[in-house]
């Protein structure tokens, strides 16, 4: 019996969102004014996100950048690195900027930019 009514409990919720949705379409704005707004909402969200992604990338790539400045100073000043081992700072850090543009690639396809 506890079944049944969870059963129940949940058809009576679903019918309810659904009922929900479709007085959304249909309340005192026309349709087509409702389906605007949303297209609108969707779109400022679509714009909100991907300024938030390419913020984001600016900032880790000013960082990588600012990393391998300090790299380089570090290099540069002679201190007990080998030139093998600045080699393999440098090749990191490169690696390092190319994932985040391919990264950044895959955020703009998925977003279709």
């Amino acid at each position: 019996m506890n079944d049944d009514t969870t059963k129940i409990g949940g058809a009576i919720l679903i019918g309810g969102l659904i009922g929900a949705a479709i007085a959304l379409l249909y309340a005192p704005k026309s349709g087509r004014k409702t389906r605007k707004d949303i297209i609108r909402v969707a779109r400022r969200a679509k714009n909100s996100t991907t300024d938030l992604i390419e913020d984001t990338l600016d900032d880790v790539n000013d960082f990588i950048n600012d990393l391998k400045g300090k790299a380089s100073d570090i290099a540069d000043q002679g201190t007990d690195l080998t030139d093998k081992a600045k080699k393999d700072i440098m090749a990191t850090l490169e690696q390092g900027q190319k994932a985040i543009e391919k990264q950044k690639q895959k955020f703009s396809e998925a977003l279709g930019l």
